[in-house]
């Protein structure tokens, strides 16, 4: 069912064609290009990624042969109790040792651990990319909304300074009153003030956007503004909490650290095990000088190998061992918790993406279908005031009516987009290929 997850994501975005400008603009996959080599949080995790490699071949190491040169060197100076013997030399050696583990049941596991560890390192850093998609699509979208917003206000402000300057000029030809001058001021006053937060959050959108990607945004590329919907496929909320607990990357980090825990209960239980080892000497021996019975003794050089294996039984440890099997257990409790809580946190962001997605749809069709009777509601309006049936207020309500839907359109159209991701991220098919799909497809209407 999810074998082509990523066409079977993309397939939410039906979106219409549309009679739209060509725009040459940055689009969202190319925004998300731009954060991947500045987001400090992604590069600490590609870091974190690296560390994580090198568990493996630590692990290996201590199943391979162990070779060091090895050498001392003593002076001895020896006085005897009886007649007048004394004897003074020194001595040195160096040898060639090599150690092999046999037998080392802890090394084993060790190894099998390293190797999760690494892939943990790979989840993790698939999870972090992620996370860095979700988060350059919201501070996207939000900038997009944030432009959209101050185009209102604008429109707005424009609109009332309009009726304001008509609705002084009836006043001086005696058709308009004081009042109803007064109650358009106080809109022109309101609006103005709505235009100049619109534009501070514009410039902190901005600036959110550019703390991603390490430049000030340009234009970006939109969807249009005649796009629709369709739900996801399939049409299950279901089949997609199945496919989040199983294959969202934190469920997968989680069932890898609870394999890590399972196999250092068996790394800890192993130090009560014997070990064996082959070992193998190669070296040089001297003893210098020296004197018996006030004759010197020549001097002895001689050189051994020497090649056998290793036993140890351990015996008691002062309880550690024990100590650190129990700490082990409490942990793989803990990391079967972590596991079962992931699934849980992974069904719930499945189910709460996927009903915001398809009552998002929903009512996106409904404000589309505002849009409409908010158009047709100004028309008349408008037709009514000019014949002289309707006040100059009843045309402002409309107006302002019409550019609220506008708004909530399209602060609704990229909640829908956004949920789309959020969708594919819980279920575990975001990925580079699909958001630049995702984005081709959008930039792709723009342009026309």
């Amino acid at each position: 069912m999810f074998g082509q997850s990523t066409r079977t994501c993309l397939a939410v975005l039906a979106l219409a064609l549309a009679c739209a400008s060509t725009v040459q603009a940055s689009d969202l996959y190319q925004t998300y290009q731009q954060a991947l080599g500045h987001d400090l949080a992604y590069a600490a995790a590609q870091q974190r990624q690296q560390a994580a490699a090198q568990k493996a071949p630590q692990a290996l190491a201590k199943l391979l042969p162990h070779l060091s040169l090895e050498s001392g060197a003593a002076w001895v100076d020896r006085e005897h109790s009886g007649p007048a013997h004394r004897n003074r030399d020194n001595s040195n050696a160096y040898a060639l040792v090599l150690i092999q583990p046999l037998l080392r049941w802890q090394n084993v596991v060790g190894h099998e651990q390293g190797k999760a560890l690494a892939t943990a390192g790979e989840i993790d850093l698939l999870a972090a990319r992620q996370d860095l998609m979700l988060r350059v699509a919201d501070a996207y979208f939000e900038l997009l909304l944030a432009e959209d917003q101050l185009a209102t206000s604008r429109q707005q402000v424009h609109t009332l300074g309009q009726q304001l300057d008509k609705a002084q000029r009836l006043r001086r030809e005696g058709s308009g009153t004081e009042n109803e001058v007064q109650r358009i001021q106080a809109r022109y006053d309101l609006a103005q003030a709505e235009q100049i937060a619109a534009d501070n959050a514009l410039r902190l959108n901005q600036q959110a956007l550019a703390r991603l990607t390490g430049s000030m945004p340009g234009e970006l590329a939109r969807p249009d503004d005649l796009v629709s919907f369709s739900g996801p496929q399939p049409a299950r909320l279901d089949a997609w909490t199945d496919q989040a607990r199983q294959h969202n990357l934190k469920v997968q980090a989680a069932e890898v650290r609870q394999l890590i825990a399972e196999q250092e209960v068996d790394k800890q239980r192993a130090g009560h095990l014997p070990t064996l080892d082959l070992v193998a000497a190669h070296g040089r021996f001297a003893s210098v000088g020296g004197s018996l019975y006030d004759v010197t003794v020549p001097e002895e050089k001689y050189t051994q190998t020497v090649v056998g294996v290793q036993l140890s039984v351990p015996l008691y440890a002062g309880g550690g061992t024990q100590s650190r099997t129990r700490e082990a257990r409490a942990l793989q409790g803990a990391a079967e918790s972590e596991l079962e809580d992931a699934r849980r946190e992974a069904d719930f962001m499945a189910r709460q993406a996927y009903l915001n997605l398809t009552g998002g749809i929903s009512q996106y069709q409904a404000l589309q279908q505002a849009l409409r009777s908010s158009q047709s509601d100004l028309r008349i309006t408008t037709h009514a005031y000019e014949a002289g049936a309707r006040i100059s207020n009843d045309v402002l309500d409309a107006e302002q009516q019409l550019t609220r839907t506008r708004l909530q359109l399209a602060r609704q159209r990229y909640a829908i987009l956004q949920a789309q991701l959020r969708l594919m991220a819980a279920s575990g098919s975001l990925s580079d290929d699909s958001l630049k799909a995702l984005s081709a497809l959008l930039t792709e209407r723009v342009q026309g």
